[in-house]
């Protein structure tokens, strides 16, 4: 089993955002109403990193890549089925055609599918996963993920036609991001691993608010088992088309240590939270 790029990056600030803004007016030109730009980011960036997960350790299993069928990974339930076809060099993961209850306690259905070029993990090969009928807790989501190597330790992530539709409206979101691992490439084992993810995303949020976000400082994360939840530095900046700043510090203290410390700004004002 060879040793795998991360591809979740989740982001886990968005309780103590939604407090912060929660004494601002609740309209669409005040804070509270932007910090449906964060959700948006971590709806789409948690679902889609959780569908790379997926489909990565499934590629893992070499028997099922061979065309065998083989007991699920740890991370798929009971009630979703894989298959690959060996002439396409298509994974597809089905979570059937009614909810399906997941490790992560969240439901699944429709299908994950990850069409590979090339050797994996290699400079030009790629994978690209698209949803298909996908829900996920009764939204449906929709999109394409492409990953491109540009070396083993190195790869170019884009996020194309990403949509969320909820019963409070509907979400878009794209992306365009650098993930690079800068240490721990000579080991298999995952926990000596450090990553930088730089780049950038765009969309809108149900109350039609366009957005853009930038990675103005690379996010730093460090898989020790101490580190694994949070990013330990780094600055992540979005800005809204009603003319509203929100900053993410996740080193605002210095050094990068292993905490759940990060300071949020909105519009200049500044405060320390703590990351769920």
């Amino acid at each position: 089993m060879k040793k795998r790029m991360l591809a979740c990056l989740p982001l886990f600030a968005v309780t103590a955002l939604l407090v912060f803004a929660g004494c601002q007016k609740d309209d669409n030109t005040n804070p509270v109403a932007e910090t449906e730009t964060v959700e948006v980011e971590t709806l789409a960036q948690v679902e889609f990193d959780a569908a790379d997960y997926f489909v990565e350790e499934t590629a893992n299993d070499d028997a099922l890549l061979a065309g065998r069928q083989t007991a699920a990974p740890s991370s798929l339930p009971s009630c979703a089925t894989r298959t690959f076809n060996t002439q396409t060099h298509t994974l597809t993961i089905d979570f059937g055609t009614t909810n399906c209850l997941c490790n992560d306690g969240r439901t699944r259905r429709g299908k994950i599918i990850a069409v590979f070029s090339g050797a994996r993990h290699t400079a030009g090969s790629s994978v690209t996963i698209t949803l298909d009928n996908y829900y996920v807790n009764d939204n449906h989501f929709t999109g394409t993920k492409t990953k491109t190597y540009v070396s083993a330790n190195k790869m170019n992530v884009t996020v194309q036609n990403a949509s969320i539709q909820t019963p409070q409206g509907n979400f878009e979101w794209s992306a365009a991001r650098m993930i690079e691992r800068v240490a721990g490439a000579d080991s298999r084992q995952l926990t000596d691993d450090v990553y930088l993810v730089t780049g950038r995303s765009a969309g809108t949020n149900r109350r039609g608010v366009k957005f853009n976000t930038v990675i103005e400082q690379p996010l730093k994360l460090v898989l020790a088992p101490t580190c694994v939840r949070n990013f330990v530095a780094g600055i992540v900046k979005t800005t809204t088309e009603n003319g509203h700043t929100l900053a993410l510090n996740y080193d605002p203290i210095g050094g990068e240590p292993c905490d759940k410390i990060a300071e949020l700004t909105i519009n200049g004002r500044s405060k320390r939270i703590e990351l769920r």
